[in-house]
């Protein structure tokens, strides 16, 4: 369960917070996209810059992306394509862990963007990156080499890059419709 409370009530009533949605951001790929299940890198790209525009913050801040992760040779390549472009050429280094929870537990269906919702802030509060078990290899098309983005294979203490730590969780549905937040740790109290 999740249950969304203003950061200042929550505060105030004492409320353990596991982290702070600053900004999130649909849309829908309508006839952008080249069929019903197939993605639209625009739509994607438009979204995650959308997030982070609302969230008031800058690409280079995000240090994790929670990725739909489709795990098909279609889906993953367009999904960091748009994740590139939304980002810009923001590093000459990786500084961005990937990760999809579907690595972790397999497809939830419907309930894949709450599931990762729940995964990042349980991440955000603890500080530490959950590994993507059995990844070896990246998928050559998934351009890897040439962007900010790695894939975390180990868990690890999560060491922001610039400011507080900060997400990126994306659900992306059949049909076209694209959702992003950006997600901060809870303020220390």
């Amino acid at each position: 369960m999740v249950l969304l409370k203003r950061l200042s009530d929550a505060e105030r009533d004492g409320d353990p917070i596991y982290a702070v949605i600053r900004g999130t951001a649909v849309n829908n790929d309508g006839n952008e996209k080249i069929g019903y299940t197939a993605p639209s890198q625009q739509g994607q790209a438009d979204v995650i810059r959308r997030a982070l525009q609302v969230a008031g913050v800058e690409a280079d801040t995000i240090s994790y992306v929670e990725t739909h992760g489709t795990a098909t040779a279609l889906g993953d390549p367009i999904e960091v394509a748009a994740l590139k472009e939304a980002f810009g050429n923001t590093a000459e280094q990786p500084f961005c862990a990937l990760g999809s929870l579907k690595a972790n537990l397999g497809h939830t269906d419907t309930a894949a963007g709450i599931a990762g919702l729940i995964k990042t802030a349980l991440a955000l509060k603890y500080g530490e990156l959950v590994p993507s078990i059995n990844f070896q290899t990246p998928n050559p098309a998934l351009g890897l080499a040439d962007s900010p983005f790695y894939v975390n294979t180990e868990l690890k203490p999560w060491i922001p890059t610039h400011g507080p730590r900060r997400a990126g969780v994306s659900a992306f549905g059949i049909g076209g419709t694209n959702a992003h937040a950006i997600l901060e740790e809870a303020p220390t109290r």
